[in-house]
């Protein structure tokens, strides 16, 4: 655990990556930690999988494509606000995807996500959002 300047014990943001890319995870893998006090958990490439890993493991934020090798991104939103303990947990989830027409993007924010990213050219938005929540993270805390 780190210190950040203000004293506060700087708790890892725990990252879960859910996509069905390889490629793609271990590129997200490889930037997300180059951030001071972000950790990656996992990555998944199923909606069952990522449902049964937040289950189990104390994940802050959860960056979630809406293809994916079974299930959608869309189903772990929905999953995430249905399930009672899940729903306890506040985990943060943001949408990186391709598909970012104005009637999907408002369906995965009334779904619970916190933001929307269009992975042909918000990557480095998405860098700064989770940059964002990791200094956010004193003890825990989810901005």
């Amino acid at each position: 655990m780190k210190k950040n300047c203000t004293n506060q014990l700087q708790v890892p943001l725990r990252v879960l990556l859910v996509e069905d890319s390889i490629e793609l995870q271990a590129m997200l893998q490889s930037m997300l930690s180059e951030i001071p006090s972000v950790e990656v958990v996992a990555s998944v490439e199923s909606e069952e999988d990522a449902v049964a890993f937040m289950r189990v493991d104390p994940t802050d934020l959860a960056i979630v494509d809406l293809e994916l090798r079974s299930g959608t991104g869309l189903g772990v939103l929905k999953k995430l606000q249905d399930d009672l303990d899940l729903t306890d947990r506040q985990i943060g989830v943001v949408v990186f995807s391709n598909y970012s027409n104005l009637v999907i993007r408002h369906r995965c924010l009334s779904l619970g996500a916190r933001a929307f990213f269009d992975k042909s050219f918000q990557i480095d938005e998405l860098l700064e959002f989770v940059q964002k929540q990791a200094s956010g993270n004193a003890k825990g805390s989810f901005l």
